[in-house]
């Protein structure tokens, strides 16, 4: 982070007449003459790392819920037990509404089955009389009208008795049950109910219906991590990333960043971006939900002139550093580049070797000289 502009409070012609005061004051009690952090430019490497925490959750992951309203008569898995596609996992019988509903509409079926074979065969023999003597071609056409409208509508009651048996629902005789099958492989990495326990449909208005259980695919992990905006330039898509957990302090997990969002949202008025990492190696320490802590391996600069971040100062809003010569520490404006919590890279403004103030030296000097 750099540092926030500071206002320049003395101007830079008394820099010097200060620092020879100071100095010829009480030099032996300052160390040196200076009264101020002395550092020097450097040549060195500047590693960028982004520090976050992000939530682990499976890549993919679906809800189950019951196609009818009722009661759990039975569960045949419970949380971490794998299934696979059409595993059974509950047992349900529908409650009095949802039993009446199911035998309302096999009577439907029924009546409109009897309809259709009537309607048919008033048809058949409709259509066996001479048009115009017997019959005429409005009535034929009547026959026929009743009989496509019968035979709709028994196909859309069969059509929806069909659905619900395939989501589970079952008939047999006076008895009534869904059985509630994996729609996935996975792990069950959330139990929503108890055996006894009253549920609601899937297509209930209210509320959407309850949760059963959620199945997970944990071959891939993720971790969501919510990037502060003034880092996000720092993490592209590939960069490698360290991954450890609380629970398993010392153990280290790796992934790469796998989804820079293009665009940010607002937690807790600030600017984030859920920078998405995939979890590649060592996954058995994350458990989904768990809180990851995540260092991504930024840009990195090797053999660059750099200084202290401290060293760094503002003046009407220009990066500048005190460089220290025979007459006091002087002004120079310089340009940044790369920067982590420790080093800033300086691209102009100053050479390696030069001596600099590292904090600001007219700050520094005015109090020392208002502590004598």
């Amino acid at each position: 982070m750099m540092p926030r502009p500071s206002t320049r409070s003395l101007p830079f012609p008394l820099i010097p007449l200060l620092f020879l005061a100071c100095s010829q004051a009480d030099g032996d009690s300052i160390g040196e003459g200076y009264p101020y952090a002395v550092g020097e430019v450097e040549l060195g490497d500047i590693a960028v790392t982004v520090e976050e925490t992000g939530v682990v959750e499976p890549e993919r992951q679906v809800v189950v819920k019951s196609p009818i309203s009722g009661i759990v008569t039975r569960l045949e898995v419970r949380e971490g037990d794998s299934v696979r596609v059409g595993e059974l996992m509950a047992t349900l019988v529908p409650d009095i509404a949802q039993a009446n509903a199911l035998s309302s509409l096999q009577s439907e079926i029924e009546s409109a089955r009897i309809s259709v074979q009537n309607l048919k065969s008033e048809y058949e023999r409709a259509n066996g009389l001479e048009v115009g003597s017997a019959i005429s071609e409005s009535e034929l056409e009547q026959y026929r009208t009743r009989y496509e409208q019968a035979r709709n509508r028994l196909e859309a009651a069969e059509e929806q008795l069909r659905l619900m048996e395939q989501s589970g629902v079952r008939t047999e005789g006076r008895s009534q049950s869904a059985r509630i099958r994996a729609p996935v492989a996975g792990v069950v990495i959330a139990k929503g109910v108890e055996e006894g326990e009253a549920v609601t449909g899937g297509t209930s208005v209210f509320g959407g219906g309850t949760e059963l259980f959620t199945i997970a695919d944990l071959s891939t992990l993720l971790i969501r991590a919510a990037i502060n905006e003034v880092d996000v330039g720092k993490v592209t898509q590939g960069d490698t990333v360290a991954i450890s957990s609380d629970a398993f302090p010392g153990d280290t997990a790796y992934g790469v960043v796998r989804l820079v969002p293009p665009a940010a949202r607002l937690d807790e008025r600030i600017r984030v971006f859920d920078v998405e990492i995939e979890v590649r190696d060592g996954a058995g320490i994350l458990r989904p939900g768990m809180t990851a802590n995540v260092s991504i391996a930024g840009p990195t600069r090797e053999g660059v002139v750099r200084v202290p971040v401290e060293a760094v100062q503002y003046v009407e809003g220009e990066p500048v550093l005190y460089v220290l010569a025979e007459g006091g520490p002087e002004p120079a404006p310089v340009k940044l580049g790369l920067s982590n919590l420790t080093f800033v890279e300086v691209t102009e403004g100053v050479s390696p070797g030069d001596s600099i103030a590292l904090e600001d030296p007219v700050a520094a000097m005015r109090r020392a000289s208002g502590s004598r």
